[in-house]
């Protein structure tokens, strides 16, 4: 009997034993798997950093090309102004040499030259009102609507430079500066006589 209760017992401890081993290999293994995949995404993991570095840096590098190539402030509105220039019809060789031939504006102050002209009336401006100086490249018109008008208020007065815009000045007198080039005169507007206008542009010596 007493073998029979040992015999039990040993096929039991064996059993329990077989059943632990079992137990401790299936663990060892999840271990494993565990291990392995943790491994793995701790690879991902640094390939995905390594990508991320790579992105600040590709977007680093994108940012200081965009700062360098990209004008902004003045040469963003001088960049516009040539584009302008050119979508108007201006060749774009003409608008590069024109930069290339610009350079510091000289204010030339010397003795002025003028001319009288007579003002025109009326809602319509004659084709050939106003004067033109320097060989046409500035045209001054001095307009009002009536004749009995007080010129120092209700004076239009409109200068025109060569390939520039025109400019619009209200009453008289009026200072004006003028750039051609690189040189800036200063233009004089006056009425002394009643009905005229007398235009006095300054000279580079």
């Amino acid at each position: 009997m007493l073998a029979i209760f040992v015999g039990l017992g040993f096929w039991s401890y064996q059993s329990g034993l077989d059943l632990a081993r079992a137990e401790v290999t299936q663990l060892e293994g999840r271990l494993e798997t565990l291990s392995a995949d943790a491994r793995a995404v701790y690879a991902r993991n640094a390939a995905l950093e390594g990508e991320l570095r790579q992105a600040r840096d590709d977007m680093a590098a994108l940012q200081r090309r965009y700062e360098r190539d990209v004008p902004t402030g003045d040469a963003a509105a001088l960049f516009a102004l040539a584009q302008g220039r050119i979508g108007a019809g201006v060749p774009r060789p003409r608008v590069e040499q024109l930069l290339r031939d610009a350079g510091p504006v000289r204010q030339c102050e010397g003795r002025a030259s003028g001319r009288r002209f007579a003002v025109a009336y009326g809602a319509r401006i004659p084709d050939n009102a106003g004067i033109e100086l320097l060989d046409g490249l500035v045209r001054v018109v001095v307009s009002a609507p009536n004749q009995t008008d007080d010129l120092a208020r209700a004076a239009s007065v409109v200068v025109t430079v060569s390939g520039q815009d025109p400019v619009t000045l209200t009453g008289l007198p009026q200072r004006h500066a003028v750039t051609l080039g690189n040189a800036e005169l200063t233009l004089n507007v006056t009425s002394e006589i009643r009905g005229f206008a007398t235009a006095a542009l300054s000279t580079c010596g």
